[in-house]
């Protein structure tokens, strides 16, 4: 009753705001709250065709690599950026170009990866990207180790002291696939992948390439035959496409006749937004519910792809409250899903929640809530 006096003395005065009414939850709900954040360091990973067909499409690729690192330039990324080939016969893995690691401060960075990825025609007709991304990650590891060994030894005396923690990090520095740096794969060719082993091998041995407990900063995507066809010659590249779908990676067309496009769109997801945020309790996995939240001042092609996306909260506050509620899509190539497992929440393609967004996970604990 006090409410609704309240309204009619503002309406008739014209003066006041009513107050406001907040949602409130049941006492046994919980909401998981997690801030969405680049990635300050990101390694990337260049495998590259070398087969006979590949000369015009290595030329779209080194013509168009400035809307790629526009995009890292932008974002102050630390980047270390190197290149590989899809030969695991005669290149296995071994790193391409001078310099081999790329870096913001590499002179003439752009010219360097131009001549970097210009990585011939002679290579093996047996492409096999994702064995020959996995054996360059097993060469960089294997000459990390004496100096993770160190490290380790040092972290070991710190006793959790970070004057010594950043001590022994600066004193022990890593060229590439470095410890704190997500890794971004990116395939291009114009064949179907051949490696030995199921996509899901492949995508485990990225997922654990850094460490355990770093699953989620990995994540791979192709320049590829269009799937499942395409007009320009090239092979669908069906393996590359599930293998980028399973990390929330992109695929664009080899086919293009400029990379430019799908460069930005690949640099963009490259920034290493995180994907997987975890459940604090074992859920009701029925009563699970996924929302991200913006400030009011968020552009409408951030939030496309949310299934439903309410400003209601915006009104009269300021512009960067976290006040615009996305609904992400549930499931699907471009959803949010609940993986048992590990127990988190993935998000996939489209509805990576992008920076700034505050990503709120409702349920009830498992054996509670409704039903």
């Amino acid at each position: 009753m006090k409410r609704i006096l309240v309204v009619g003395l503002c309406l008739l005065a014209g003066g006041c705001t009513p107050p406001k009414l907040k949602k409130t939850l049941p006492p046994d709900v919980r909401v998981d709250t997690y801030a969405q954040q680049s990635a300050s360091k990101i390694d990337v990973l260049w495998v590259v065709d070398d087969s006979g067909s590949m000369a015009p499409r290595q030329e779209n690729l080194a013509k168009n690599f400035q809307s790629f690192i526009d995009v890292f330039s932008k974002g102050a990324i630390d980047f270390r950026i190197a290149v590989t080939t899809t030969d695991i016969f005669k290149n296995r893995g071994q790193l391409k170009g001078s310099p081999k690691i790329l870096t913001p401060k590499t002179s003439g960075l752009v010219a360097a990866f131009q001549s970097n990825v210009k990585v011939g025609i002679l290579g093996s007709p047996y492409e096999a990207g994702l064995q020959a991304a996995l054996m360059a990650i097993e060469l960089q590891n294997e000459a990390n180790a004496p100096k993770q060994a160190t490290l380790e030894t040092c972290l070991a005396v710190c006793k959790g002291a970070q004057a010594c923690i950043d001590t022994c990090n600066l004193g022990n520095t890593f060229d590439f696939l470095r410890t704190d740096a997500y890794l971004y794969l990116i395939f291009v060719t114009d064949e179907e992948d051949e490696s030995a082993e199921d996509i899901r091998y492949y995508w485990r041995s990225f997922e654990t390439a850094k460490g355990l407990g770093n699953d989620g900063t990995v994540t791979t995507a192709a320049i590829m035959g269009d799937v499942p066809t395409n007009g320009c010659g090239a092979t669908p590249g069906t393996r590359y496409k599930a293998l980028s779908d399973l990390t929330g990676g992109e695929v664009g067309s080899i086919c293009d006749t400029n990379f430019s496009a799908t460069l930005k769109k690949l640099a963009t997801n490259a920034v290493g937004l995180k994907r997987k945020f975890a459940i604090a309790r074992k859920p009701n996995i029925t009563t699970i519910e996924v929302a991200v939240r913006y400030p009011c001042n968020t552009l409408d092609e951030i939030v496309r792809s949310c299934a439903s996306v309410d400003r209601t909260e915006c009104i009269d506050n300021p512009p960067e409250s976290l006040n615009l509620v996305c609904k992400p899509p549930q499931g699907g190539p471009d959803g949010w899903s609940y993986e048992p497992a590990t127990q988190v929440i993935f998000f996939a393609g489209e509805s990576v929640p992008f920076l700034k967004g505050l990503v709120e996970i409702q349920y009830y604990e498992e054996g509670m809530g409704p039903g």
